[in-house]
């Protein structure tokens, strides 16, 4: 299965995102800002970063810097 990481500063967005997904891909972790999807990321090491494109402390692209 396709192992998906969820990147958003609204929790709203993150629960709606792991609904639509959820039983199509595993929701390996989420994270709410740049600093903790760059260690997710890193831990988990999903298929797929589903990202929001502004985020406390960056942007989503400071996250594919990572």
């Amino acid at each position: 299965m396709i192992r998906v990481v969820l990147v958003d500063d609204h929790a709203l967005v993150r629960a709606g995102g792991r609904a639509e997904l959820e039983g199509h891909v595993d929701i390996v972790a989420e994270a709410a800002n740049v600093g903790d999807a760059i260690d997710v990321i890193a831990a988990t090491k999903p298929d797929v970063v589903v990202c929001d494109v502004h985020l406390p402390g960056g942007n989503a692209p400071a996250v594919i810097r990572g």
